[in-house]
């Protein structure tokens, strides 16, 4: 059903943008062109031209007509299923996006084709018809893009890209669609005899390569957009249907460009200088040329109408074709790869060169040529080598489960159930009972690297294991995908836990550590998450202990108001013994559910210099996490006295206030 869906866009799409092709070379190119011959000559071209355009347009509105119907008919079977059932025609025209554009459409066509039937009646040409008709098919074609993929948007991106979409189309209609009548142009003019007839048909190259380049031009603009938002990233483009559609697109479109530039640099020229008997031949290379260009063009609507079916690869989870990728942190980490990337660059300077040398001198071209192509391939190889890794088909997978408490909080359950302890140890370091007898030794997934693996990566190895050589096993077919996501989740939170042992009561520069998510419920029986607060305020996260809840408790109650004056939101996560006890106290504060998930989460976080094993215990820990979502500042009252005097903490909170954003928005998965 999706190879007909394709099909029938492809179809469509074809007939509509040679319609409009056929009217705009009519109207735009050949009328003036032929005006300015003598009037024999013009009566001749002009006639034959619009014989061509009334058959050409009674085609392609009857498979207008048809493919329309047909398309119908396709997304009530996708609505209803194979047993269609008729009544559900109604609510599908006027209920949904889809049915009204469709009604909308077939109103033009309706229109387009009453046009078509006045001028057909006419025995000469009138530009009154043509240019409603010229207006009405392209208001056709750019409709299309009202049920393709950029009317998904919404608000002023739902405005951008559908205009942008729009003139993508009838650029694409004005170019692609009119090659055709182009030839058909060339054919009858080379036909007609007389210096009149091939100076119109001068005249029509001139304009019709004036046409085309500015529609090349918009094509490539917009289409470097559109596979921006439709793609958005290289995994993607390489590792999705969708994305390699856009590849075979773009390598269609090379060929297409290469021919185009021909006619317009070598052949139009030559054209425009050339004697008059030296015309036809000429004439006939440009038809040969054109027919290629059209050749290519209908491919590149074959490729269109698979796309218009095929969900965009920004929404999909790309799945990577290649053993390697290029990680390019390594220049960051080593020094030594910096130094090849350097040396690599150097060479590549010298390519460059070599081939501007090429292009710049007559003599001595193919020395050159030889210099430029094997200095480029030893930089390429150099760089290369330099920052490959391997890569797996799910190394750019995306994470199916967002990146928050309860998710962490499962994924420690997992790590103690499936046995990750007995290698990686209690607290993830790799010194687990059996790390000693294992060869090589486990990894430290508190390690700074922990984090810097593609999720994907983390996914692939617990699901397949890492190595051969490797004792860790793949949980593929022992913990479902879900669990291998909260298994992830953990492991990144353990290694970001790590590195925040750095943290202190005074707020960091740079935005790193992302806040886990959690969903939580007060004593007053509100219920809210974290994630509501980004973007409106500041929140004060405090996780209490036995030992200093009621201290505690009553000085942030003595300086609620300066806090929430100060824009901050206070959360406070009682210990479960606790809960009871302060229950009455601020109940717009106290958190009653989401208690352990957030425990669990947040004390791993609470890691210091001084504690090794906070994670095995409950600390008391207070962290202020700003309006993006990040955990910026940290404070243990084990350690020192800071936020126990308000004013410190209302320092740092207005240090945060003040800050202008500069990091990326929270991740919602891990990546």
């Amino acid at each position: 059903m999706t190879e007909l869906s394709a099909l029938v866009r492809f179809v469509h799409l074809a007939a509509v943008v040679f319609l409009v092709g056929s009217y705009a070379f009519l109207f735009l190119i050949v009328r003036p062109a032929a005006t300015e011959s003598s009037r024999g000559a013009a009566n001749l071209i002009l006639d034959a031209q619009r014989q061509f355009h009334l058959r050409t347009g009674g085609l392609c509105f009857l498979l207008l007509m048809v493919s329309a119907l047909l398309a119908l008919w396709l997304q009530l079977v996708n609505i209803t299923g194979p047993t269609v059932d008729i009544a559900a025609i109604g609510p599908l025209l006027t209920d949904t996006l889809y049915g009204k554009v469709w009604c909308v459409r077939m109103g033009l066509l309706i229109a387009v084709g009453f046009i078509l039937a006045r001028h057909k009646k006419q025995t000469y040409v009138d530009s009154v018809p043509l240019l409603a008709g010229l207006a009405l098919s392209g208001a056709l074609l750019a409709s299309i893009t009202f049920s393709g993929h950029a009317a998904a948007a919404e608000g002023a991106s739902f405005a951008t890209q559908v205009f942008l979409d729009g003139c993508h189309l009838l650029a694409c209609g004005l170019w692609l669609g009119g090659l055709l009548p182009l030839f058909i142009f060339l054919r009858n003019s080379s036909l007609t005899a007389g210096e009149r007839a091939l100076g119109a048909m001068q005249n029509a190259m001139l304009r019709f390569s004036r046409i085309g380049l500015i529609c090349v031009s918009l094509l490539l603009v917009t289409g470097c957009y559109n596979s921006w938002i439709l793609v958005g990233s290289f995994p993607a483009l390489f590792g999705t249907s969708y994305g390699k559609l856009l590849l075979v697109k773009l390598g269609l479109l090379l060929p297409l460009l290469g021919v185009a530039g021909v006619n317009l640099l070598r052949l139009k020229p030559s054209m425009m200088a050339s004697p008059s008997e030296k015309m036809p031949a000429l004439a006939k290379k440009l038809r040969r040329n054109v027919i290629i260009e059209a050749f290519f063009g209908v491919l590149i609507l074959v490729i269109v109408g698979h796309m218009g079916v095929t969900p965009p690869a920004r929404h999909v989870q790309p799945d990577w074709p290649f053993s390697f990728r290029w990680d390019w942190s390594v220049l960051e980490k080593a020094p030594k790869a910096r130094a090849e990337v350097e040396r690599g660059a150097v060479w590549a300077v010298v390519g460059v060169l070599a081939i501007i040398t090429t292009l710049a001198r007559r003599r001595r071209r193919i020395m050159a040529a030889t210099i430029a192509i094997g200095a480029l391939a030893y930089a390429g190889h150099v760089i290369h080598n330099t920052v490959l890794i391997d890569a797996y088909p799910a190394t750019y997978k995306r994470s199916a489960v967002t990146y928050n408490a309860i998710s962490v909080a499962n994924g420690k359950l997992l790590y103690q159930e499936s046995g990750c302890i007995t290698c990686h140890g209690v607290n993830g370091y790799g010194d687990g009972p059996a790390a000693e007898e294992l060869n090589p030794k486990p990894v430290d997934l508190t390690a700074p690297h922990a984090n810097t693996h593609t999720a994907g990566d983390l996914f692939w190895w617990l699901s397949h294991g890492v190595k051969p050589a490797s004792a860790m096993p793949g949980y593929n077919g022992s913990l479902s995908e879900e669990e291998r996501w909260d298994l992830i989740n953990f492991m990144r939170a353990l290694s970001s836990g790590e590195r925040a042992r750095s943290l202190a009561p005074i707020i960091e520069d740079r935005s790193w550590l992302v806040a886990p998510d959690f969903s939580y419920g007060t004593n007053d029986g509100q219920i809210r998450t974290l994630k509501d607060q980004r973007g409106s305020k500041i929140v004060l996260l405090i996780v209490l202990n036995v030992k200093d809840t009621e201290e505690r408790s009553q000085q942030i109650t003595g300086a609620l108001s300066q806090l929430q004056s100060a824009g901050v939101e206070v959360i406070v996560v009682p210990n479960l013994i606790d809960q009871q006890y302060v229950a009455d106290k601020t109940p717009s504060l106290i958190v009653n559910e989401g208690i352990r998930e957030i425990t669990e989460t947040y004390k791993l976080f609470a890691r210091s210099f001084t504690d090794e094993n906070a994670p095995a215990a409950t600390p008391h820990v207070e962290y202020l996490i700003d309006k993006q979502g990040y955990v910026r500042a940290r404070w243990l009252p084990a350690e020192n006295t800071a936020w126990q005097k308000i004013d410190v903490l209302l320092k740092q909170v207005e240090a945060l206030r003040n800050e202008k954003p500069s990091a990326p928005a929270p991740d919602e998965h891990v990546h």
